[in-house]
């Protein structure tokens, strides 16, 4: 019995047992602590690499830059920067057009880019309207190369820049035309189509609203190109229920505030601008209210002021740009005594 009673004695443990549980459990708190340490790290690690490659994403171009290996079946839409003015040259499978060439100040950079383009001849030339910083360099243009025929709107005022011009048609056996809407010219397979104009009448003598709006279609992809078409031309081509929604509107009279209504862009719903004004002009543009309606609208500016000469190519189902889009600010005026909207 004795021995039984030995047996049933309880268990107690020694010292020596206390401090090993007591250094058991520091340790076992060490190990976690450095495992939620780590745990940390790699998670700051995470987030940072996110960040990184979130701030990576935005940098990256709005829009797809012009890809190697596009086929010659492709539309090039040359911006050229001429300063303040508009010069547009339409480049398709070897055959050349132009809207507008720029004014007659910088007609040796006009020419000079269209020679590096190896442009020889030009099956035709547009003038949207008789303003010097549209078609100033059109006469030079026709001593350097060839033109079966120049659009341009009815005008009678003996200007010397418009004189000089009207002698070098005649000279080099230019065809004129007055276009009309409804008219259709073609350079391949890429058409332009007249949308708007209006009659001298009804532009009580505003030369701007004298200006030819065409609307030019490759594909599935078109190009608004206005001129200087003010409100009035955009009211009236609204008011003739035609389709006007485009990829591409090159904004009226260089981005003034002249141009541009809210209906006008809602029914374009372009997905870029483009805007042809000099470096600091005098005029302001673009100006701040036309600026804010694009940004409103999400609109990819591309600027010759900012941005310098600019091609865009287009194919029927796509469009590229050789640069980053631009940003939205408005035309510097600040050594300018008082804001100028309009030009001549």
């Amino acid at each position: 019995m004795a021995s039984s009673r030995k047996e049933r004695k309880k268990w107690k443990p020694k010292k020596e047992f206390w401090v090993f549980l007591f250094l058991a459990i520091i340790y076992l708190i060490i190990l976690l602590y450095r495992a939620h340490i780590e745990q940390q790290e790699q998670t700051s690690e995470f987030n940072g690499q996110q960040e990184q490659t979130s701030s990576q994403l935005e940098i990256v171009p709005a829009t797809p830059q012009i890809p190697e290996g596009l086929s010659s079946d492709v539309l090039k839409v040359h911006m050229i920067d001429c300063g303040q003015g508009d010069c547009f040259l339409f480049e398709y499978n070897g055959e050349f057009a132009m809207i507008d060439c720029g004014p007659e100040s910088n007609q040796e950079f006009v020419v000079s880019y269209m020679k590096s383009k190896n442009v020889d001849k030009l099956k035709f030339m547009m003038g949207s309207h008789q303003h010097e910083d549209h078609m100033g360099a059109m006469a030079a243009i026709l001593d350097n190369f060839s033109c079966d025929t120049i659009y341009m709107p009815k005008y009678s005022k003996e200007i010397g820049w418009y004189v000089n011009l009207l002698a070098k048609m005649k000279k080099y056996h230019v065809k004129r035309i007055n276009p009309k809407v409804g008219d259709t010219y073609y350079l391949g397979n890429v058409s332009f189509n007249v949308i708007g104009q209006l009659t001298s009448k009804e532009a009580e003598s505003n030369v701007n609203n004298y200006s030819t709006v065409i609307k030019v279609t490759y594909g599935d992809e078109d190009i608004i190109m206005t001129g200087d078409a003010e409100k009035k031309v955009e009211r009236k081509i609204i008011e003739s229920g035609i389709s006007i929604e485009a990829e591409v509107l090159k904004l009226g009279h260089h981005g003034s505030d002249t141009s541009t209504s809210n209906k006008f862009l809602e029914l374009v719903n372009p997905e870029y601008a483009l805007i042809s004004c000099g470096v600091d002009n005098k005029y302001g543009h673009p100006c701040e209210e036309t600026m804010e309606k694009l940004q409103k609208q999400n609109v990819k500016v591309y600027r010759t002021d900012e941005m310098g000469d600019i091609v865009m190519a287009v194919t029927p189902n796509a469009i590229y740009f050789d640069k980053q889009n631009g940003d939205y600010r408005c035309g510097i005026i600040s050594e300018v005594p008082e804001r100028m909207v309009q030009d001549d």
